[in-house]
């Protein structure tokens, strides 16, 4: 006879059903905004533009926002009898640029009835790389809060001569030789184009650049607007591809056809226009600048964000004047962090000026430029002096690639953290680490009552420094477009509670956490360890629920975020043992209990 306890079990165990959640997800803020997008139109008729709308949780004409796979979006339409479900794939490029790729061409004009369909044709990681997957870009006009774009700083920069080809039906369309000239003078965002001696009468155009990345073959994509659109001579929105020879300089460009990065596109060599822009020779460096024995410190050496470093030259393109600055050494200081350096623009203006660095760590560069430069050497004692700095005013700077035998930066925090929005209290907070990657760390928003999640971020530690009893981290964000950089500050009250507060784009020295930051207080005393085995690299697989809850219109949360105790010890601690909340993985937890406790009473009374 079975005993009752074993009957019970048994129904328990065959009556357990698996929990239902309805997910949803929201868009990154960076990624919501008013956007136009190519449309079709039928031949003969030129280039148009639909707007297009991207909110907290939906892009409208495709669908709501149902669940975030690393880069991934799953969207549905929750029709009365049906769902319309599809996939689209999510690459910032720029806060001007947003490109969407999907599996092909059908995709974005039908969708499925089920998710696991959906899901199945999402673009794959190799149909991105191969350039088989369907793109479309989006070209940002305003941001959620109705700001315009904003400059984006053009790959490309200097004085060049320059030949050019274009596609013509019945004759050649062509400027012979290189006595066109191109140049980015007086801003670094614009390319200006000379077109002289040309098959037709020449022009002048220029293109105000928007986004750059890099593509598959070590060559560069540039989108951009092209003036000609005003004449009805081009579309507004172009997409170019180029190559630099690293030892000549010279650059050869293709431009697509259209508003796509495809359309006419075929290689540098083929497409619907072609150019080749050579260097002009520069004028020769001063004297006392060519011939002094003066060079940067070896750890300088490399490319950041906005500089390039090597030898005695450092290149500088100052996203605030839009200028880029050729600057050598000249001389250096004794007993001082200060160098004297003659600086050249792309517009060939020319200034003695004194340098100022801090080395913050392996991956952080600090300096300054003096107030006042001038165009006499002699004057080295009154540019270098202190008067001539303001202290609190520096230029922060992450490495770009890390060389083999630099470490990445430690996160300065173990464990994980938890707190309240700063004026919006019905908003909590979450910040943890991974054990298994140190350098990386995560932060969450969700309502505290309902535990509705509204933002995930990711952040890869590159340092972190003390200075007045403050701890300044320097972190690169991970969710949204490469070379996305973010600062903060914090304050350690105790080992359990600190204060954070983000420090603007170059690490503020006026911003103090304990008036103005977010209080954290430590939960879990160990690092959290995340299961990412189904889960892209960087971004943690979160399931939201959806609720009631309405979701704040505005920013809700320090853009920039990140804690800081613990900073003194880089050792992993162990796993935490703690408890596992019903989700996907607790259920199986639960199931291996039953099943176990199953077996066992069998084994026991059969």
């Amino acid at each position: 006879m079975i005993p009752k306890g074993v009957v019970i079990v048994l129904v328990i165990f065959g009556n357990f059903q698996w929990p239902y959640t309805e997910a949803s997800c929201y868009f990154p803020q960076e990624f919501q905004g008013e956007f136009l997008m190519q449309s079709p139109t039928p031949m003969g008729i030129g280039i148009q533009y639909s707007p297009l709308n991207i909110t907290e949780n939906s892009i409208p004409i495709w669908g709501n926002c149902h669940r975030r796979i690393g880069n991934n979006f799953i969207l549905m339409f929750n029709y009365s009898e049906t769902l319309c479900i599809r996939c689209l794939h999510l690459n910032l490029r720029s806060s001007n640029v947003l490109q969407i790729f999907v599996a092909n061409e059908d995709t974005i004009s039908k969708c499925f009835t089920n998710e696991e369909a959906a899901e199945a044709n999402c673009p794959s990681e190799q149909s991105l790389v191969t350039r088989e997957a369907t793109e479309i870009l989006l070209f940002k006009t305003k941001d959620t809060f109705g700001s315009y774009t904003t400059r984006h700083y053009c790959p490309i920069d200097g004085n060049y001569h320059l030949s050019y080809r274009g596609t013509a039906k019945k004759h050649s369309n062509q400027c012979k030789g290189f006595d066109s000239m191109a140049n980015s003078c007086p801003s670094g965002s614009t390319l200006n184009f000379m077109l002289r001696n040309c098959t037709f009468e020449g022009y002048d155009m220029k293109f105000e650049c928007l986004a750059h990345w890099r593509g598959l073959d070590d060559e560069t994509y540039v989108v951009f607007t092209d003036s000609r659109h005003l004449t009805n001579l081009r579309p507004k929105y172009r997409c170019a591809m180029y190559k630099q020879d690293p030892k000549t300089g010279k650059i050869e460009m293709a431009l697509s056809r259209d508003s796509t990065c495809t359309n006419g596109l075929h290689n540098i060599t083929s497409a619907f226009e072609t150019m080749i822009l050579k260097p002009k020779i520069e004028r020769p460096w001063p004297a006392e600048v060519s011939f002094e024995m003066c060079s940067f410190p070896q750890w300088m050496s490399g490319d950041w964000e906005h500089v390039r470093v090597k030898s005695d030259t450092m290149i500088y393109k100052d996203h605030n004047s839009f200028k880029t600055h050729t600057i050598r050494c000249v001389a250096v200081l004794e007993d001082s962090d200060k160098y004297l350096v003659f600086s050249r623009t792309q517009c060939d203006e020319e200034s003695y000026n004194c340098l100022r660095l801090a080395n913050r760590g392996n991956n952080i560069l600090e300096f300054q430029l003096g107030t006042n430069s001038s165009i006499n050497k002699d004057d080295v004692f009154t540019i270098c002096s202190d008067e001539n700095f303001q202290s609190d005013q520096w230029i922060t700077q992450g490495r770009l690639e890390i060389p083999p035998g630099l470490s990445t930066g430690m996160c300065p925090i173990t464990g994980e953290y938890t707190g309240r929005i700063p004026d919006a209290t019905d908003l909590c907070a979450k910040l943890w680490s991974d054990c298994r990657a140190p350098e990386l760390m995560y932060y969450q928003v969700s309502h505290c009552e309902s535990e509705e999640i509204f933002e995930e971020r990711e952040y890869q530690c590159l340092g972190h420094w003390r200075e007045r009893n403050l701890l300044y981290t320097y972190t690169e964000r991970k969710d949204v477009s490469a070379g996305t950089y973010e600062c903060f500050v914090g304050s350690i009250i105790t080992e359990g509670e600190i204060y954070i507060k983000e420090a603007g784009e170059h690490c503020q020295r006026n911003v103090d956490p304990l008036r103005y930051g977010m209080k954290l207080i430590k939960k879990q005393p160990l690092y959290s360890c995340i299961d990412r085995s189904t889960t892209p690299k960087h971004i943690p697989r979160m399931t939201t629920r959806r609720s009631t809850t309405k979701r704040p219109s505005e920013t809700f949360v320090p853009k920039r975020t990140t804690p800081i105790p613990d900073f003194e010890s880089n050792d992993i601690p162990d796993l935490p043992r703690e408890k596992t909340k019903v989700g996907s993985s607790g259920i199986s937890i639960y199931l291996n209990k039953y099943l176990y406790i199953v077996l066992y009473l069998l084994f026991k009374y059969f």
